[in-house]
């Protein structure tokens, strides 16, 4: 394929998103298309119509002028207008160029790093430096001297930012921008190189709370709230506002005056400004104000604020703007609506989600100058031109608006007409492509210039498919609805004045006029399938383009594919519904059938080639060719619905018998139709032309696997009589790869019969050559990231292909021919030429059937889908007349149907009448009136439904709390070690009145990292403390002999070790602040007789004078953590033991009530029994469990359980049954024990003695034997009695004894918990003196690791100004050298230039008539039009508009400024005159040259002076921080060695007065406790002196007290006595009182209580007895579990081993069957003997077990024969 050339990228259409537009000059901007740069220009309006919109309100128009194609995507574009300069960065590409406009000549060459990509660029104001910033992760920012190609600085941001800028009016400080941060770079120069200098901007606003105090004041006293809810009143005239923070999202960014920069938030509701010396933000636009107070989130979500935004006033706004709006709301901007902006002179134009742009004035922010409508889409960027005359919009629909700022007048300059393009097609005969939109837009493009032709859009329709006519201007458009659609495009290739169109349109506006006008008199529109529509506007505005010929909906589903026959005749349209429909193009255009198919339609081609007529061919030749013309063969290639094959259908279609109008299915002319299967998935297939293929049938398929290959379909004799078999293939020819590396690839036939076209996602298209696939060219279209290619076409002449890309680039592709590849196109071309001849005259037949149709009185109309759109395959008259008669049976229908109702109503409505007059017996239900059953049903359906989406509700929110608990339990329950438990006493507090509550520690699981730590820091300590004890020994045995001053100072020693033991009592091991606590603590117990816990690791401890390096720290905070959690196991162990021993003593307590009920029942008396047990907070786990008496709501049965609780009904109620058949336990019951359960000791309680007859006769009637029996009744009465009184004496003593017993354990419990929360209280206290240790331990860690980093800050802070000021110390000598030399050369060129002006006075001095006038030309320097500059920057809104006129005039000082010949002086000649002009542009060279090294000077002047300014400095701070570092080692020396330790004090020891809150014992002084001893001695000796004289005093005055006493007791006495003496006379002496004189007191009854004793004694022997016996049951059954347990181990190990041998074997017999391929016939009958001996086991199995289960049924029958109970032989 090089023998023809290579493809280049012609032009691209469409805009490249995240590409901004960019100014290239004033007037000429240029976008990113793809890898396309298009350059257009803004000129006044001169042709009509363009690519780029085109309208009338506008006096300018937009052109392409140039384009420059790339090779990859680009990225980034920048440009600097002043100098028509420009710059963009490709994809995957390390150089970025830069170029001039027009010549596009390569001006400089800057080569980045490998594997960086460039995110945006930005030229600095001079044009001097190119910023370029890369993409993450580096997010670099690089300075390039781009003239030079030199990078002269670089500095990482390391966050992602996409936009950066320079200061306009200065060149060293630049902005990034992006994501949420932004950064202020600045560009530091010294002597010989540069560094950036970053400045990262605010993330958070500082507090803004104060600055709206006054509104929030304001605004409380408006809707009458209390404002000191979120304010803090500091006296009367001052007010604070609680803390208000923003937090900052910075996205776009621009300059502003004054070395601020304005950037706009991400979400497009705030405009920041910042100060880029800071950093510091304030806002500065937002997108709501209330009373001046800016609004977002933060303010909403703030406590505070929230009072001032209360549902009241959100709610009065939102129901009447007009209420509150004029007073504090504010909504003037509107959220989203400042993702863009841009600044002026007076106002900040915005832009955001509305797609309005607005002019916001500068002074006054809260006041909107100006709105403009631009876009219903999103405003993503505003573009402003360098004159500050016209802003490019840009919108998030891809579209490019200008808009003048001028004359206020908005134009839209591109609509991407490439966007959400489906399908493309071209017409044969000429250089057109049509492609349509899924917006429902045809665009028609010119692929000579790659201009928009022209455009057509239906509103709310989708189109999927396009297809030209070969030979016609027909244009076929299938509809996403199924709608087709056949234009005449005729108007689109000539002019629109011609006058066959203006009579066309004429025509057509009458034909709408009176449409309309009849539409009027009806008062209604048009009415289309049940909708109205008023498309006449559109519809006539697109009629100027295209006429529409036919439009019918032909299915429900998508229309995917369509194709013209290749003379043009016919159109086949297939459908998902897998229909293919025939379109007739040549008589009249209607639809005329459809064929079948089955699968999903990938593609289909028509088989018949065109004939070429030659003039010297025969009739009769004629007469073959048309006869074999009318003879089609269509190919429809499918994928089956396995999706694993595909089938090519091939159906041989007569044209000759196709019908004249709508068929249905085609049969006639398609009675035969052939099914070749594919056994594979085929994406596209093309046929091999003829000539290559030797006449046969071959076809080229391209399968998932992305090879192509070639089948050769098989031949099929004309027998053939089952018309739907399916032929395979014998196997293809060729297989070649498509060089493709993904799926999807798509084949196209090229018209030259040579090539093969194909393309797919990876993006690359390959043109094949067709004798040899092998064979191609290959170029990449569009890159597989970006979805790679959606369609692809050659047009007919081969000289071009477009593509369209999944990015939605529209790219047009030329030929680069080689000299060969000229030659063959030449060729092509003569061959077109005989073939379109023929095309033409087809094509001239239907142009004469679509002006037939033009010229009737009526025309279609074409209107946008409808979803309720039925299907018709008429024309539209016909449809109308159908619809018209169908609505009318429609209506009679009706009618009928309506008239109908109303009888049965009244009929109904009589019945219930009737019904109602009846008698009671008689009357019928209400529900029996029931007539749409089938409304209840659904009702009741429908309940049912709501009922099952609640209970689904409730089920998800069930579902969301477990699934909560668990988290919780997880978190807080499953990771403790020790869970929270709590215990209470059984009574309550005397003092208190409450009951004793005491809970435990929780401890928290400590992983094995955490276990392993805490030991290796417990066991270093240990190991250091065996070290120090060595160490302390040998300094013994070393420092034996010391000096004799020692030996007299020691008693002096002692004294003082003594007063420091007093205290601080320091142990062996240095651990005197825990024997210090310990002391204490002793003290404090021996008070309260509660022992202290103490912790095995308290020997591990630090002195605290030791603690001097952060080190030792952290080991005492370890160990103090150990010792807190070893205090809390400990007290957690007596806690258990204390909830162990309340558990036992509820246990005793339920064993002695069960006896103390039994006891109340025999003595049949009412005392209540006190029910003691656990309180829910006393159970660990109450709160995880749920009773189910908690549950109030019924509980819901599935079907599934109520079949299982209704089948466990059953089944119990069957054993009930069989239980009363054969009741065995009444039957030994009866036998037994007579039927009755009742004890024995009860029955003989329960003697009824029978009373003597005689007992009723008069005494005198009495006999003595009669006597005799009465007085033994009465003896065994009174006998019967006494057992009784005895027996209710003896239960209630052990009624007493059991009360008794039960309140000593409740007594001697709360005694105990009572100690142990004295013990809480006392362990609490040691955990807080721990902790309180730990967090001072902590304090004095961090003010350590502060103290090392200043210091560390400070010593790196002086070697950076060591290092600087040695940097300028060094360069200033070179500096002052440079500045001597440069004066130097200044002064040698102003003598140079003096010696200029010497020479011409020399020279023309002579000439005195017009030296003067010599002179003055000679010297003149004036710029003309300076006026012209003032006036225009005057009027121009750019706000940097001085610096621009600064440069203006620079530009212009260095033209050169000619004389005119008019100003000639008289007498003066041609050559003087010119030698004067010759001397004076050597005056003036001289100078420019005094100038440009006057800027030299001037430039290392203040460069020198800046080195000595900056040295002085440096040697300034330098000196300051010399003398804050011996402050710093002073402050870190105090820091070490002034140590903070905590001493525990008695109360009593602390005399200094305590505070409310915390106590500063700052001024506080510790005494010697010696000192304060002996003073209390002293005093006490003082207060005993006093107690003996007070005692003595006492005892005196005791002794009166006592006689007194005395007296008033023996008073007291006397009066008792006589009371007593009165009660003894007044005494009545009862039976009792008898029988207890004569028999004596309590102590006559010894024989009961011995009784008594001895049931007790033997009570508690049986009671032991019983508990020895159960404790042998519980030892057996323990037993028994271990032996179950050991025989469940070894079983598990066997099904181990079970389980790995099953594996094995299935593996070995997978191997087997794998590798032996037994015949089926062994098989089959091996597998029925092992199923039939399977069988007959299972068969004997079953018989074997009725045997057993009938053998047990006749021993049951016999031993119910025999009797119950069996002898013992």
């Amino acid at each position: 394929m090089e023998f023809y050339g290579e493809f280049t990228l012609a032009n691209t259409r469409g805009i490249s998103q995240n590409v901004k537009p960019v100014y290239i000059t004033p007037t000429i901007f240029c976008y990113a298309s793809g890898n396309c740069l298009n350059f257009v220009e803004r000129k006044k309006k001169e042709q009509s119509y363009s690519y780029y919109s085109d309208e009338p309100s506008s006096k300018y128009c937009y052109q392409d002028v140039n384009h420059k194609m790339t090779i990859n995507r680009i990225t980034a574009i920048t440009s600097y207008p002043r100098n028509s300069i420009f710059s963009y960065s490709e994809f995957k590409t390390e150089k970025v160029n830069v170029y001039n406009y027009p010549s596009f000549s390569i001006q400089s060459t800057i080569t980045l790093n490998s594997g960086e990509s460039v995110k945006s660029m930005a030229f600095s104001c001079d044009g001097k430096y190119l910023a370029i910033l890369t993409d993450y992760p580096t997010c670099t920012v690089y300075i390039w001297k781009w003239k030079k190609e030199k990078c002269l600085c670089s500095y990482q941001i390391g966050k992602k930012v996409d936009y950066i800028s320079f200061n306009p009016l200065n060149r060293y400080q630049l902005c990034a921008s992006g994501n949420g941060s932004i950064y202020f770079l600045e560009i530091i120069e010294s002597f010989k190189n540069q560094f950036i200098s970053c400045i990262p901007g605010e993330q958070s606003t500082q507090n803004v709370s104060n600055f709206i105090a006054e509104h929030i004041i304001n605004l409380s006293k408006i809707n009458n709230m209390d404002s000191n809810l979120f304010l803090n009143v500091v006296d009367d005239n001052t007010v604070e506002c609680s803390p208000i923070h923003l937090n900052l999202f910075p996205n776009k960014h621009k300059w502003g005056l004054n070395n601020i920069v304005i950037a706009s938030s991400m979400d497009g509701d705030f405009i920041y400004e910042y100060d880029i010396s800071t950093g510091h933000c304030k806002i500065m636009l937002s997108a709501v104000y209330l009373g001046g107070v800016l609004l977002n989130k933060e303010y909403t979500d703030n406590k505070y604020f929230l009072n001032l935004i209360n549902e009241e006033l959100i709610s009065g706004y939102n129901n009447d703007n007009t209420i509150l709006k004029n007073h504090y709301v504010e909504d003037y901007i509107g959220i989203h609506n400042t993702f863009s902006f841009i600044i002026t002179t007076k106002d900040i134009i915005i832009g955001g989600e509305d797609g309005v742009i607005k002019w916001v004035d500068l002074e006054n922010l809260s006041t909107v100058n100006r709105q403009e409508y631009i876009s219903d889409c999103k405003i993503e960027d505003l573009i402003i031109s360098p004159n500050y005359d016209e802003i490019l919009v840009y919108t998030n629909n891809k579209k490019l608006y200008s808009y003048d700022l001028l004359e206020n007048k908005k134009t839209m300059i591109i609509d991407d007409y490439s966007q959400n393009i489906t399908s493309m097609d071209c017409y044969d005969l000429d250089k057109i492509v049509v492609t349509c939109s899924s917006t429902g837009s045809l665009y028609f493009w010119n692929s000579d210039n790659y201009s928009l032709m022209s455009k057509y859009n239906i509103n709310n329709t989708i189109f999927t498919d396009v297809k030209c006519s070969p030979v016609s201007n027909l244009l076929a458009v299938g509809s996403n609805n199924g709608v087709l659609r056949i234009y005449d495009a005729e108007n689109i290739k000539y002019s629109l004045d011609n006058e066959s169109n203006v009579q066309l349109i004429n025509k057509y506006k009458d034909f709408r006029k009176s449409l309309a006008i009849s539409n009027i008199n009806e008062s209604k529109e048009i009415n289309i399938d049940g909708k109205e529509y008023n498309q006449y506007e559109d519809i006539s505005e697109n009629f100027k383009e295209l006429f529409i010929l036919l439009r019918n909906k032909i299915s429900n589903y998508p229309i995917k594919h369509m194709l013209f026959e290749p003379n043009g005749r016919f159109l086949c349209v297939g459908v998902q519904e897998e229909k293919i429909y025939i379109i007739n193009l040549i008589s009249k255009i209607s639809i005329l059938g459809h064929l079948k198919y089955n699968g999903c339609i990938v593609d289909m081609i028509w088989g018949c080639d065109l004939v070429l007529e030659d003039e010297d061919d025969e009739e009769d030749e004629e007469d073959e060719d048309e006869e074999i013309n009318n003879i089609k063969t269509l190919y429809v290639l499918v994928i089956n619905s396995d999706g694993k094959t595909s089938t090519l259908y091939k159906y041989i279609i007569d044209t000759t018998l196709l019908p004249n109008s709508y068929a249905d299915e085609i049969i006639d002319a398609c009675p035969n139709h052939y099914l070749y299967r594919i056994n594979d998935v085929v994406t596209g297939f093309s046929q091999i032309p003829k000539q290559y293929s030797e006449g046969k049938e071959v076809f080229n398929f391209v399968c998932v696997d992305k090879s192509i290959k070639t089948y050769m379909l098989p031949i099929v004799g004309p027998n053939t009589e089952d018309i739907q078999t399916v032929i395979e293939f014998n196997g293809y020819l060729n297989e070649v790869k498509s060089n493709h590396y993904k799926s999807g690839v798509k084949l196209q036939a090229i018209n030259n019969n040579e090539w093969l076209l194909s393309y797919s996602l990876d993006g690359y298209v390959i043109i094949h050559m067709n004798m040899d696939l092998n064979e191609n060219i290959k170029f990449l279209a569009t890159l597989s990231s970006d979805g790679g290619i959606k369609k692809c076409i050659m047009r007919n002449d081969c000289k071009e292909i477009i593509t369209i890309g999944n990015d939605n680039i529209l790219r047009f592709w030329e030929w680069k021919l080689t000299p060969n590849g000229k030659k063959r196109l030449t060729e092509l071309e003569n061959e077109l030429e005989k073939s379109n001849n023929i095309k033409l005259k087809i094509g001239n037949d239907i142009k004469s059937i679509i002006n037939i149709e033009k010229k009737n009185d009526k025309f279609q109309l074409d209107y946008p889908d409808n979803d309720e759109e039925q299907i018709y395959l008429y024309s539209q008259q016909e449809q109308k007349i159908e619809k018209d008669i169908l609505e009318k049976d429609i209506n009679e229908f009706q009618e009928n149907i309506k008239s109908k109702i109303e009888e049965l109503k009244l009929k109904y409505l009589e019945l219930i009448e009737k019904n109602d007059n009846l008698k009671d017996i008689e009357k019928l239900e209400p529900l029996e009136f029931t007539i749409d059953y089938e409304e209840k049903n659904r009702l009741n359906n429908e309940l049912e439904e709501e009922l099952k989406e609640f209970r689904k509700k409730l089920e998800k929110e069930i579902l969301k709390t477990q699934i909560i608990k668990e988290r919780i339990k997880t978190e807080c329950w499953d990771s403790m070690s020790v869970v929270g438990k709590t215990i209470k006493s059984f009574k309550e507090n005397k003092l208190t009145g409450k009951k004793i509550n005491i809970t435990n520690y929780p401890l928290r699981k400590k992983d094995d990292k955490e276990q392993r730590t805490i030991n290796k820091i417990i066991q270093l300590r240990k190991n250091q403390l065996r070290i120090e004890s060595l160490i302390d020994k040998i300094n013994a045995d070393k420092f034996k002999d010391i000096d004799v001053i020692m030996n007299e100072n020691e008693e002096t020693n002692k004294e003082t070790l003594n007063t420091n033991n007093a205290s601080n009592n320091k142990p062996s091991n240095n651990n005197n602040n825990n024997n210090n606590n310990n002391n204490n603590g002793s003290e404090i117990n021996s008070t309260t007789n509660i022992t202290k816990l103490k912790s095995k690791y308290d020997s591990l401890l630090f002195n605290p004078f030791d603690l001097v390096t952060n080190e030792r720290k952290r080991i005492q905070i370890f160990i103090l953590e150990e010792i807190i959690t070893d205090i809390k196991k400990q007290f957690n162990e007596k806690f258990d033991e204390q909830v162990k021993s309340k558990n036992d003593i509820l246990s005793k307590i339920e064993e002695k009530n069960e006896r103390i009920q039994t006891i109340i029942d025999e003595l049949q008396i009412k005392e209540e029994i006190s029910q003691l047990s656990l309180d829910d907070d006393e159970i660990p786990d109450s709160c995880l469990k749920l009773d189910e008496s908690e549950i109030k709501a019924e509980k819901y049965l599935t079907e599934e359980e109520k079949r299982k609780l209704e089948e466990k009904r059953l089944i119990e109620e069957q054993r009930l049954k069989e239980r009363l058949e054969d009741n065995w336990q009444e039957r030994a019951l009866s036998e037994m024990m007579n039927g009755s359960l009742a004890d024995k000791n009860e029955k003989e309680n329960q003697i009824e003695f029978i009373k003597p007859e005689c007992m009723n006769k008069p005494k005198e009637e009495l006999t003595e034997d009669e006597i005799k029996q009465i007085k033994e009744y009465e003896k065994k009465v009174e006998a019967y009695i006494e057992e009784q009184e005895k027996y209710r004496k003896v239960l209630e003593t052990e009624l007493r004894k059991h009360q008794g017993f039960i309140a000593d354990l409740l007594t001697n419990y709360d005694d105990e918990l009572d100690k142990l929360f004295k013990l809480k209280l006392t362990t609490d206290q040691l955990i807080y003196q721990n902790e309180l240790k730990i967090i001072k331990l902590y304090q004095g860690i961090l003010f350590w690791e502060k103290i090392e980093y200043q210091n560390a800050a400070l010593k790196q802070y002086m070697e950076e100004l060591t290092r600087e000021k040695m940097k300028y110390s060094s360069e200033i000598p070179e500096v002052k050298k440079d500045h001597e030399k440069y004066k130097e050369d200044y002064d040698l060129i102003v003598h140079k230039d003096k010696e200029i002006e010497k020479a011409f006075k020399k020279e023309f001095h002579q000439y005195e008539h017009c030296f003067e006038l010599l002179y003055k030309i000679f010297k003149k320097r004036e710029k003309n039009g300076t006026e012209t500059y003032d006036e225009k920057f005057k009027s121009s809104l750019n706000p940097f508009k001085e610096i621009e006129l600064k440069y203006e005039l620079n530009d212009d000082k260095n033209t050169n400024y000619d004389v005119i010949n008019e100003e000639i002086p008289e007498g003066c000649d041609t050559e003087l005159w010119n030698k004067m002009l010759e001397m004076r542009s050597k005056k003036i060279e001289s100078e420019k040259e005094v100038q440009l090294m006057l800027k030299r000077l001037n430039k290392v002047q203040l460069l020198a002076q800046n080195y000595i300014k900056e040295n002085e400095n440096y040697k300034m701070r330098c000196e300051n921080g010399n003398k804050r570092i011996p402050e710093i080692e002073e402050y870190i020396f105090q820091g070490i060695y002034n140590l903070e330790c905590l001493f525990q004090l008695k109360q009593g020891q602390v005399e200094y007065p305590q505070s409310l809150v915390v106590t500063d014992y700052s001024d506080a002084v510790m005494i010697n406790r010696k000192i304060i001893e002996q003073l209390n001695e002293v005093i006490l000796n003082l207060g005993h002196s006093k107690i003996e004289a007070l005692k003595e005093m006492k005892e005196y005055r005791k002794g009166i007290s006592a006689l007194e006493w005395e007296n008033k007791v023996l008073d007291f006495q006397a009066d008792d006595l006589i009371l007593k003496t009165k009660h003894i006379q007044l005494l009545r002496v009862t039976k009792h009182i008898q029988e207890y004189i004569r028999v004596g007191g309590e102590d006559k009854f010894p024989a009961e209580m011995q009784a008594l004793e001895r049931r007790g004694e033997y009570s508690e022997k049986a009671f032991l007895h019983k508990v020895e016996n159960q404790k042998k049951i519980i030892d057996k059954i323990n037993n028994d579990i271990q032996t179950k347990l050991k025989e469940n181990v070894k079983l598990d190990k066997k099904i181990r081993s079970l389980e790995e041998a099953v594996i094995e074997r299935k593996k070995i017999n997978d191997i087997k069957v794998s590798h032996h391929n037994y015949s089926d016939q062994c098989n089959d009958a091996k597998y029925q003997e092992i199923i039939e001996r399977r069988r007959l086991i299972d068969l004997a199995r079953l018989q074997a077990k009725d045997i057993s289960l009938l053998r047990s049924e006749v021993e049951k029958l016999r031993l119910k024969t025999f009797p119950a109970f069996p002898s013992s032989t």
